[in-house]
Order: C-alpha cells, then structure tokens, then sequence
C-alpha cells in the first residue's frame, strides 16, 4: 500500500480573518491582513464578508457594490487605525484580486494559454440565402487600437472618487432615498427595455410616453406636456420617417396647455404622482407632502401671484431630479427657492419677468401672444394717471414727445416748444 500523498492543488492561502475565503479559488489570493482578534462579532462578519465576495465572483454585484457591502458589513470600517479598517482593506484587496483574476479568465483558457480562435463556416456564393457578400470597406479613420465593444476593458468604479465619498454617505440616507437610488442604477443598466415592460405594464396610467422615459432616467416631469395630454384627444404616438437622409417626427408630444393655475396645476402633477408610484412605489409620502406644501403656497398667496408658485414647483422639482441626496420633502432646504421665487425682488422672479417682457414666453412659460408689450406711449403715464406698473401696463412708459422714461409733463424738450 502506497503512503504517497495524493497530488493537491494549488495552496489556497486563507482570509484576512484566518479563514478561507468563500467559493473557488484562483491561481493566486491576495494576502492575509493581520486583524486583531478583538474586532467585534469577528464570525459574523467573515461569514457575510466571504459572502460578499463570492457573490462579486459570480458576477451577480458590481465591484462597487461589493466594496459597498463590505464597508457596511464593518461597523468600525471608517475608524482609522482600528482593526474594523484593516479588516475592510484586506477584503477590499481580495476584490481587486478577484477583478484581476476574473479579467485574466476572460482574456485565455487554463494555464494562461489563448483559447481556440473560431473558423467562419464558408457562405456559399450562391443560392437562398444569397449572393456573394461584398467586402467591407476599411474606414481610413479606423484604427488598429480600436477594440469591439465586448472587448472595453471595464471600468474599476471603486477609484473613481466619488464612489468613496459615496461609500460614506449613502448611510446618512433616508431608506426612501437609497431605494430610489438603487431602483435608478438598476433602470439605468438598460433603459429602453424598462420602457418597454412598462408600457406593457397592467398597472401603468395613461400618460406621456416622452415623461414616462424621463421618470426611467430620473429626470423631472415636464408638466406642461402632462397637462396638455390629459386634454389631448391626439395619440401619443409619435412616428419617425426618413426622406433623403432626412429625418420628420409626427406626433411629437409638444405642449397644446400650459400650466397656469393652481386647478391646472393639480390636475397635471396629480397624474404625475400616479405615474411615479408605478416606478417609485415608496414615494407616496413623500410626494403627498409635496402636493400638500404646494398647495398651501397657492393658499397662502394672491391669485395673481399663482405663476411664482408654478415657477417655484418647477425650480424645485429640477433641483430634486439632478440629486440623489434631497427628497420633495426636503422643506427646509428650499427656503432660499421660495426667497427668490415668491418675494418682490426674488432674483428669480425678476429674471422671468425679463424674459416674459423681452421674448415670447409668459413668467410661467406659456405663450404671451395676448399679452404683448405695445411701444406706443402710455396715455396715462403721459397724463399722470396711469395705474400700472412699467412693467405691467400693455403700453410703454416713456414720454410721448421724446420718448425718454419721464412723462411728456416733465419734457424739458416739449415746454420749449411751447414757448
């Protein structure tokens, strides 16, 4: 009887714990960390560790991701100097010797030897099927680094700098926030197929399709467009066809009404809520506290000062879907927003006053074709008598005589002509 030992394979070093890391090893593993062993609820944290890792392996979590488990796995991980910070940077090393490791599996077989290129089957020249194909033609602006799209080498997220800052902050997150985050990420891997299920969807409301896609990408609604589809009687189905390389869009989503009063305002964003509780379903209170905070601003000002309150709703919600760290219901932090949009001489407020005065758009954006500035000379301003601000009476205040900003009363040009 042979007492020869049977061959073993390659020694798998152990964890940065002592313990072997979870699922198959690869030819090398990074190295062990020297970690106190007063690191607190030592075992369970290996345990969900090596899990972390394995599942990195099978390509089910994005590196990022898994750093991101780690971190949080670790309560003391952000303690500088503290066994919870050896302990994530040896697990962080093992995934970067995982990422190598995987790469390399990718790019050659066993033993690092490049794996059997495949032959084309020879098309027959002739045929069904068809004819001889025609040989492609080499752009002069190709170039051999070119590499095809399965081939980009992908991107280590965990140096990207603000996936570390990312690390620390998404903890100081409400729940609501971090679910909406990730339900972005995970529609962001592959967008038209979202859209695709979700217009099929049994539970979707009849809305947009141009909206439906910006709520997908986590950008704001446009409620000029919602509001002038429920009022539609056009499908909203646009239609692209190609004539001489040029391209025409028919029954493109284009606002027919705009938002210009509190019941045109709760009619649009009513519907909107609908909608983004089919994506977001953990919103409702959030966005129920919106609606609410908007409402008591239409409450609380004139009727004729209702457009600030539509402008402010639209500043906000642009301001909310370029960030993942603030919620409608963030009130606080839009002290500064209602300051500019609802004072006298809020910046915002003046500068679309500017803008209504100058081109044709309205303060809430609509048109301003009934509204348009007249350059003939106020009668009344001329007279002393005009009621109306400069910039909201229809005629221009300037002196009909010389046309300069004082009334024809004051006209040091006019008295001499009178002498």
């Amino acid at each position: 009887m042979s007492t020869d030992a049977p061959p073993q394979g390659p020694e798998v070093p152990a964890g940065p714990f002592g313990a072997p890391p979870a699922g198959p090893a690869g030819p090398t593993q990074p190295p062990t960390a020297n970690v106190p062993d007063n690191l607190r609820d030592r075992e369970s944290i290996i345990v969900e560790c090596d899990k972390v890792v394995q599942l990195f392996r099978d390509g089910k979590i994005s590196k990022a991701a898994a750093g991101t488990k780690i971190m949080q796995a670790i309560p003391t991980s952000f303690t500088i100097g503290g066994p919870g910070e050896q302990a994530a940077q040896a697990y962080l090393e093992i995934l970067d010797q995982t990422a190598q490791q995987l790469a390399g599996g990718r790019g050659g077989g066993a033993g690092g030897e490049q794996p059997p290129s495949r032959t084309p089957s020879p098309r027959p020249e002739g045929g069904a099927g068809g004819g001889r194909r025609r040989p492609r033609a080499v752009s002069p602006s190709s170039s051999e680094d070119d590499e095809p799209s399965g081939k980009r080498k992908r991107i280590d997220e965990s140096k990207l700098p603000w996936v570390v800052e990312d690390f620390i902050v998404e903890n100081t997150l409400s729940p609501s926030l971090r679910k909406t985050r990730d339900l972005l990420l995970e529609y962001s891997k592959d967008p038209k197929t979202v859209l695709k299920s979700l217009l099929n969807s049994i539970n979707r409301v009849a809305f947009p399709v141009s909206e439906w896609t910006a709520i997908v990408e986590g950008k704001a609604v446009n409620l000029d467009k919602v509001l002038g589809y429920i009022f539609s009687v056009v499908p909203d189905a646009p239609k692209a066809e190609s004539v001489g390389g040029l391209q025409f869009v028919f029954g493109s989503a284009s606002p027919t009404k705009t938002v210009a009063s509190q019941s045109d305002w709760n009619a649009a964003f009513g519907r909107t809520i609908s909608a983004l509780l089919v994506v977001f379903p953990h919103r409702r209170q959030e966005l129920e506290a919106y609606r609410q905070y908007i409402s008591d601003l239409f409450l609380s000002c004139s009727d004729r000062t209702h457009e600030r309150v539509i402008l402010l709703d639209r500043k906000i919600r642009n301001e909310v879907a370029a960030r993942r760290d603030l919620e409608l219901s963030n009130f606080s932090g839009f002290g500064h927003w209602e300051r500019a949009f609802l004072n006298d001489n809020g910046s915002g407020v003046t500068s679309a006053v500017v803008k209504a005065r100058d081109g044709s758009q309205s303060v809430t954006g609509g048109s301003n074709k009934n509204k348009e500035k007249s350059s003939e000379p106020c009668r009344r301003f001329n007279d002393g008598r005009c009621p109306s601000k400069s910039n909201q009476c229809r005629y221009t205040h300037v002196c009909s005589n010389c046309r300069r900003s004082h009334p024809v009363t004051k006209c040091e040009a006019a008295a001499e002509v009178t002498k």
